[in-house]
Protein backbone atom coordinates (compact mmCIF):
# COMPACT_ATOMS: atom_id res chain seq x y z
CA UNK A 1 0.00 0.00 0.00
CA UNK A 2 2.87 2.38 0.77
CA UNK A 3 4.39 1.73 -2.65
CA UNK A 4 1.02 2.29 -4.31
CA UNK A 5 0.49 5.60 -2.51
CA UNK A 6 4.05 6.67 -3.33
CA UNK A 7 3.58 5.79 -7.00
CA UNK A 8 0.25 7.65 -7.12
CA UNK A 9 1.82 10.73 -5.56
CA UNK A 10 4.69 10.67 -8.05
CA UNK A 11 2.17 10.13 -10.85
CA UNK A 12 0.21 13.23 -9.86
CA UNK A 13 3.39 15.29 -9.73
CA UNK A 14 4.60 13.91 -13.09
CA UNK A 15 1.15 14.46 -14.55
CA UNK A 16 1.33 18.11 -13.54
CA UNK A 17 4.52 18.48 -15.58
CA UNK A 18 2.87 16.72 -18.53
CA UNK A 19 -0.15 19.00 -18.27
CA UNK A 20 2.03 22.11 -18.11
CA UNK A 21 3.67 21.11 -21.39
CA UNK A 22 0.42 20.12 -23.12
CA UNK A 23 -1.53 23.28 -22.27
CA UNK A 24 0.39 25.39 -24.77
CA UNK A 25 -0.29 22.87 -27.53
CA UNK A 26 -3.98 22.82 -26.64
CA UNK A 27 -4.16 26.63 -26.69
CA UNK A 28 -2.63 26.85 -30.18
CA UNK A 29 -5.12 24.35 -31.55
CA UNK A 30 -8.03 25.99 -29.77
CA UNK A 31 -7.26 29.42 -31.24
CA UNK A 32 -5.97 28.80 -34.77
CA UNK A 33 -6.74 25.08 -35.31
CA UNK A 34 -3.05 24.56 -36.04
CA UNK A 35 -1.52 21.26 -34.92
CA UNK A 36 2.02 22.20 -33.93
CA UNK A 37 4.20 19.13 -34.44
CA UNK A 38 7.27 21.20 -33.47
CA UNK A 39 5.96 21.55 -29.91
CA UNK A 40 8.36 19.02 -28.41
CA UNK A 41 11.35 20.44 -30.30
CA UNK A 42 10.61 23.93 -28.97
CA UNK A 43 10.42 22.50 -25.45
CA UNK A 44 13.83 20.90 -26.01
CA UNK A 45 15.21 24.27 -27.16
CA UNK A 46 14.14 25.88 -23.88
CA UNK A 47 15.86 23.19 -21.80
CA UNK A 48 19.15 23.84 -23.63
CA UNK A 49 18.73 27.57 -23.03
CA UNK A 50 18.53 26.90 -19.30
CA UNK A 51 21.49 24.55 -19.53
CA UNK A 52 23.63 27.18 -21.27
CA UNK A 53 22.55 29.94 -18.88
CA UNK A 54 23.62 27.86 -15.91
CA UNK A 55 26.85 26.38 -17.27
CA UNK A 56 28.11 29.64 -18.79
CA UNK A 57 26.73 32.28 -16.43
CA UNK A 58 25.75 30.33 -13.31
CA UNK A 59 22.09 31.38 -13.55
CA UNK A 60 19.64 29.14 -11.71
CA UNK A 61 17.03 27.68 -14.11
CA UNK A 62 14.15 29.15 -12.13
CA UNK A 63 15.75 32.57 -12.33
CA UNK A 64 16.46 31.89 -15.99
CA UNK A 65 12.69 31.93 -16.62
CA UNK A 66 12.95 35.74 -16.64
CA UNK A 67 15.29 35.51 -19.65
CA UNK A 68 14.03 32.46 -21.52
CA UNK A 69 10.27 33.13 -21.41
CA UNK A 70 10.43 36.41 -23.41
CA UNK A 71 12.77 34.74 -25.94
CA UNK A 72 10.36 31.83 -26.36
CA UNK A 73 7.44 34.24 -26.80
CA UNK A 74 9.27 36.09 -29.58
CA UNK A 75 10.28 32.78 -31.16
CA UNK A 76 6.69 31.57 -31.14
CA UNK A 77 5.44 34.85 -32.61
CA UNK A 78 8.09 34.64 -35.34
CA UNK A 79 7.17 31.04 -36.23
CA UNK A 80 3.52 32.03 -36.56
CA UNK A 81 4.25 35.20 -38.55
CA UNK A 82 6.93 33.83 -40.88
CA UNK A 83 5.87 30.23 -41.45
CA UNK A 84 2.24 29.62 -40.50
CA UNK A 85 0.46 32.88 -41.40
CA UNK A 86 1.62 32.91 -45.07
CA UNK A 87 0.25 29.39 -45.51
CA UNK A 88 -3.04 30.32 -43.84
CA UNK A 89 -3.43 33.27 -46.19
CA UNK A 90 -2.42 31.33 -49.30
CA UNK A 91 -4.60 28.27 -48.78
CA UNK A 92 -7.49 29.87 -46.93
CA UNK A 93 -9.81 29.80 -49.92
CA UNK A 94 -9.16 26.19 -50.86
CA UNK A 95 -9.17 24.13 -47.66
CA UNK A 96 -10.35 24.70 -44.09
CA UNK A 97 -7.16 23.31 -42.55
CA UNK A 98 -4.17 23.45 -44.91
CA UNK A 99 -2.30 20.13 -44.98
CA UNK A 100 0.89 22.12 -45.59
CA UNK A 101 0.60 23.46 -42.02
CA UNK A 102 1.08 19.94 -40.69
CA UNK A 103 4.02 19.35 -42.98
CA UNK A 104 5.77 22.63 -42.16
CA UNK A 105 5.52 22.10 -38.39
CA UNK A 106 6.79 18.53 -38.79
CA UNK A 107 9.69 19.82 -40.87
CA UNK A 108 10.42 22.57 -38.36
CA UNK A 109 10.50 20.05 -35.53
CA UNK A 110 12.94 17.77 -37.37
CA UNK A 111 15.09 20.74 -38.38
CA UNK A 112 15.39 21.98 -34.79
CA UNK A 113 16.10 18.50 -33.44
CA UNK A 114 18.80 17.75 -36.02
CA UNK A 115 20.38 21.18 -35.57
CA UNK A 116 20.78 20.57 -31.86
CA UNK A 117 21.99 17.03 -32.53
CA UNK A 118 24.75 18.50 -34.73
CA UNK A 119 25.74 21.03 -32.08
CA UNK A 120 25.41 18.99 -28.88
CA UNK A 121 25.52 15.42 -30.21
CA UNK A 122 23.42 12.81 -28.40
CA UNK A 123 25.17 13.18 -25.05
CA UNK A 124 22.89 13.37 -22.05
CA UNK A 125 23.48 16.49 -19.95
CA UNK A 126 22.22 17.61 -16.57
CA UNK A 127 22.08 20.90 -14.74
CA UNK A 128 24.88 20.58 -12.13
CA UNK A 129 23.65 19.97 -8.59
CA UNK A 130 25.36 23.20 -7.54
CA UNK A 131 22.20 24.84 -8.84
CA UNK A 132 20.73 23.72 -5.53
CA UNK A 133 17.49 22.44 -7.01
CA UNK A 134 17.79 18.73 -7.67
CA UNK A 135 19.36 17.50 -4.43
CA UNK A 136 16.68 18.65 -1.96
CA UNK A 137 13.86 16.29 -1.08
CA UNK A 138 10.69 16.45 0.98
CA UNK A 139 10.14 13.58 3.40
CA UNK A 140 6.90 12.91 5.25
CA UNK A 141 4.97 10.01 6.70
CA UNK A 142 7.88 9.04 8.93
CA UNK A 143 10.27 9.04 6.00
CA UNK A 144 8.22 6.55 3.99
CA UNK A 145 7.34 9.13 1.35
CA UNK A 146 10.12 11.00 -0.42
CA UNK A 147 9.87 13.37 -3.36
CA UNK A 148 12.29 15.94 -4.74
CA UNK A 149 11.44 19.62 -4.51
CA UNK A 150 12.29 20.02 -8.20
CA UNK A 151 9.35 17.76 -9.08
CA UNK A 152 7.10 19.63 -6.67
CA UNK A 153 8.05 22.91 -8.34
CA UNK A 154 7.13 21.38 -11.72
CA UNK A 155 3.78 20.33 -10.28
CA UNK A 156 3.08 23.82 -8.92
CA UNK A 157 4.22 25.45 -12.16
CA UNK A 158 1.45 23.68 -14.10
CA UNK A 159 -1.17 25.46 -12.00
CA UNK A 160 0.62 28.77 -12.45
CA UNK A 161 0.63 28.26 -16.23
CA UNK A 162 -3.03 27.22 -16.21
CA UNK A 163 -3.97 30.23 -14.06
CA UNK A 164 -2.13 32.69 -16.29
CA UNK A 165 -3.62 31.25 -19.47
CA UNK A 166 -7.12 31.26 -17.95
CA UNK A 167 -6.75 34.90 -16.86
CA UNK A 168 -5.42 36.02 -20.24
CA UNK A 169 -8.17 34.25 -22.17
CA UNK A 170 -11.13 35.03 -19.90
CA UNK A 171 -10.31 38.29 -18.14
CA UNK A 172 -8.31 40.46 -20.53
CA UNK A 173 -8.97 42.48 -23.66
CA UNK A 174 -6.48 40.30 -25.51
CA UNK A 175 -8.47 37.27 -24.36
CA UNK A 176 -11.63 38.70 -25.92
CA UNK A 177 -9.84 39.00 -29.25
CA UNK A 178 -8.43 35.49 -28.92
CA UNK A 179 -11.88 34.05 -28.17
CA UNK A 180 -13.44 35.99 -31.02
CA UNK A 181 -10.83 34.78 -33.51
CA UNK A 182 -11.14 31.17 -32.32
CA UNK A 183 -14.93 31.24 -32.75
CA UNK A 184 -15.18 33.03 -36.11
CA UNK A 185 -12.15 34.76 -37.56
CA UNK A 186 -14.10 36.36 -40.43
CA UNK A 187 -16.57 38.00 -38.05
CA UNK A 188 -13.71 39.07 -35.81
CA UNK A 189 -11.95 40.68 -38.76
CA UNK A 190 -15.13 42.59 -39.67
CA UNK A 191 -15.20 43.93 -36.11
CA UNK A 192 -11.66 45.29 -36.51
CA UNK A 193 -9.61 42.49 -34.93
CA UNK A 194 -6.23 41.87 -36.54
CA UNK A 195 -6.69 38.12 -36.92
CA UNK A 196 -3.16 37.11 -37.84
CA UNK A 197 -1.55 39.34 -35.24
CA UNK A 198 -3.83 37.74 -32.63
CA UNK A 199 -2.76 34.32 -33.89
CA UNK A 200 0.86 35.33 -33.46
CA UNK A 201 0.35 36.57 -29.90
CA UNK A 202 -1.55 33.40 -28.95
CA UNK A 203 1.16 31.22 -30.47
CA UNK A 204 3.83 33.24 -28.64
CA UNK A 205 2.04 32.84 -25.31
CA UNK A 206 1.72 29.11 -25.87
CA UNK A 207 5.45 28.71 -26.63
CA UNK A 208 6.33 30.96 -23.66
CA UNK A 209 4.39 28.58 -21.40
CA UNK A 210 6.47 25.73 -22.83
CA UNK A 211 9.57 27.74 -21.88
CA UNK A 212 8.40 27.86 -18.26
CA UNK A 213 7.78 24.11 -18.30
CA UNK A 214 11.28 23.62 -19.72
CA UNK A 215 12.81 25.25 -16.64
CA UNK A 216 11.05 22.76 -14.39
CA UNK A 217 12.01 19.74 -16.52
CA UNK A 218 15.66 20.73 -16.85
CA UNK A 219 15.91 20.79 -13.05
CA UNK A 220 15.41 17.03 -12.67
CA UNK A 221 15.59 15.42 -16.13
CA UNK A 222 18.31 14.96 -18.71
CA UNK A 223 18.89 17.68 -21.30
CA UNK A 224 19.24 15.98 -24.67
CA UNK A 225 18.24 16.81 -28.28
CA UNK A 226 15.76 13.93 -28.54
CA UNK A 227 13.91 14.68 -25.31
CA UNK A 228 11.42 16.71 -27.32
CA UNK A 229 10.16 13.61 -29.13
CA UNK A 230 9.16 11.94 -25.88
CA UNK A 231 7.25 14.88 -24.47
CA UNK A 232 5.93 15.98 -27.86
CA UNK A 233 4.18 12.65 -28.45
CA UNK A 234 2.80 12.57 -24.92
CA UNK A 235 1.57 16.14 -25.27
CA UNK A 236 -0.53 15.22 -28.32
CA UNK A 237 -1.97 12.22 -26.55
CA UNK A 238 -2.80 14.27 -23.46
CA UNK A 239 -4.44 17.03 -25.52
CA UNK A 240 -6.63 14.50 -27.36
CA UNK A 241 -7.46 12.75 -24.08
CA UNK A 242 -8.45 16.00 -22.37
CA UNK A 243 -10.19 17.49 -25.40
CA UNK A 244 -8.68 19.49 -28.26
CA UNK A 245 -8.52 23.17 -27.35
CA UNK A 246 -9.39 22.66 -23.66
CA UNK A 247 -6.76 23.94 -21.22
CA UNK A 248 -8.40 22.32 -18.14
CA UNK A 249 -8.71 19.14 -20.19
CA UNK A 250 -4.97 19.17 -20.89
CA UNK A 251 -4.30 19.48 -17.16
CA UNK A 252 -6.62 16.60 -16.29
CA UNK A 253 -5.24 14.48 -19.13
CA UNK A 254 -1.72 15.08 -17.81
CA UNK A 255 -2.69 13.81 -14.37
CA UNK A 256 -4.29 10.69 -15.85
CA UNK A 257 -1.22 9.89 -17.94
CA UNK A 258 1.16 10.48 -15.04
CA UNK A 259 -0.77 8.22 -12.66
CA UNK A 260 -1.19 5.45 -15.24
CA UNK A 261 2.55 5.48 -16.01
CA UNK A 262 3.84 5.43 -12.44
CA UNK A 263 1.26 3.06 -10.97
CA UNK A 264 1.57 0.75 -13.97
CA UNK A 265 5.36 0.64 -13.47
CA UNK A 266 4.75 -1.02 -10.07
CA UNK A 267 3.27 -4.11 -11.67
CA UNK A 268 5.07 -4.26 -15.03
CA UNK A 269 8.18 -3.01 -16.76
CA UNK A 270 8.59 0.68 -17.57
CA UNK A 271 8.19 0.02 -21.31
CA UNK A 272 5.00 -1.95 -20.71
CA UNK A 273 3.65 0.83 -18.50
CA UNK A 274 4.37 3.30 -21.28
CA UNK A 275 2.51 1.01 -23.69
CA UNK A 276 -0.42 1.12 -21.28
CA UNK A 277 -0.79 4.86 -21.83
CA UNK A 278 -0.93 4.30 -25.60
CA UNK A 279 -3.66 1.70 -25.12
CA UNK A 280 -5.57 4.17 -22.95
CA UNK A 281 -5.20 6.75 -25.72
CA UNK A 282 -6.60 4.33 -28.32
CA UNK A 283 -9.57 3.43 -26.12
CA UNK A 284 -10.43 7.10 -25.63
CA UNK A 285 -10.26 7.72 -29.38
CA UNK A 286 -12.76 4.89 -29.92
CA UNK A 287 -15.11 5.61 -27.01
CA UNK A 288 -14.97 9.40 -26.63
CA UNK A 289 -13.12 10.96 -29.58
CA UNK A 290 -13.89 14.51 -28.40
CA UNK A 291 -11.95 13.91 -25.16
CA UNK A 292 -12.97 14.48 -21.58
CA UNK A 293 -13.74 18.19 -21.94
CA UNK A 294 -13.74 18.61 -25.71
CA UNK A 295 -16.57 20.13 -27.72
CA UNK A 296 -18.24 18.75 -30.84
Amino acid sequence: MTNLLMATMHGIVLGGAYGGIAMGLSMVFGVSRVTNFAHGALLMMSTFMYYELHTRFGINPYLGILFVTPIMFLLGYAVQALLITPLLKRERGTVSTPISLLLITIGLGFAIENLYMMIYRSTFRTIPTTAGISNFVWQFGGGRFVISWARIYAFLACFVIAGVLWFVINRSELGKRIRAVSQNRDAAAICGVDVYRTYGIAFGIAIASVGIAGACLSAFLFVQPQVGIIFGIRSFMIVVLGGLGSIPGALIGGFIFGIVETVGALYMSASAASMLTFLLFIVFLLVKPNGLMGKN
